[in-house]
C-alpha cells in the first residue's frame, strides 16, 4: 500500500511557510475556486488543510492542478470542461459541511486530495475501494481519524462504509 504521507514528508528547498503561502495564492487564484472565496468559513477550512498537508505534496498539487468544483457548476458547464482525474465534484451536503468548517470538513478535503493523488499516480487499474482505504490512511496520518470516523458514521449503510470503519478501528488499535 502506498504511504502518501511518508512519501511527501520530505523537506523542500523553500521554507514550509513560504511554500504554503505560495500554494494558497496559486490555489485561491484559480477560477474554479472563486466559490471558496465567497464564504469565509469555507476559505478557512481550505487554509487549514494547506497547513496540515506535507509541504512536498503541495508542490505535487501545483504540478497537477486540483480543482474543487461545486456540483451545480460542474453540471452547468459539463464534464468535458474538466480533467476528471484531478477534479473533485463537491456535492451540496459537502458544501454545507465546508460552510460549517471544523476538522470534519478538513478530513473530507484531505480524503479527496489523497484520492486525486492516488489517481494521478496510479499505474494500471486500481481497486476503487482500496483507493478509499488508502485515502483514509492518509487522513489518519494527518491526525484526523476521529473526524473521518464521524463522517463515515454519517454515511448511508454500505459494504464500503463497514470496510472503511473496520480499517479505522484496526488503525486506532495499532493494527496495520
Amino acid at each position: 500500500m502506498l504511504n502518501l504521507f511518508q512519501k511527501y514528508r520530505r523537506s523542500s528547498t523553500q521554507t514550509h511557510k513560504e511554500q504554503r503561502e505560495q500554494f494558497k495564492k496559486y490555489f485561491f487564484s484559480e477560477a474554479d475556486h472563486s466559490w471558496i472565496l465567497q464564504n469565509a468559513k469555507i476559505k478557512e477550512t481550505f487554509e487549514t488543510l494547506v497547513t496540515m498537508l506535507p509541504a512536498a505534496l503541495l508542490t505535487k498539487l501545483v504540478q497537477h492542478t486540483i480543482a474543487f468544483v461545486p456540483s451545480q457548476v460542474f453540471q452547468a458547464l459539463g464534464a468535458h470542461r474538466y480533467q476528471m482525474r484531478n477534479t473533485v465534484v463537491v456535492f451540496p451536503e459537502y458544501q454545507r459541511l465546508l460552510a460549517r468548517g471544523g476538522k470534519e470538513a478538513v478530513a473530507f478535503l484531505a480524503h479527496e486530495v489523497a484520492l486525486v493523488i492516488y489517481e494521478l499516480e496510479a499505474e494500471g487499474e486500481r481497486d476503487p475501494l482500496m483507493a478509499e482505504v488508502e485515502a483514509d490512511k492518509f487522513v489518519c496520518d494527518l491526525g484526523l481519524a476521529d473526524e473521518l470516523e464521524q463522517l463515515l458514521l454519517a454515511m448511508d449503510e454500505s459494504t464500503e462504509k463497514r470496510l472503511r470503519l473496520t480499517y479505522l478501528t484496526f488503525k486506532s488499535l495499532g493494527i496495520n
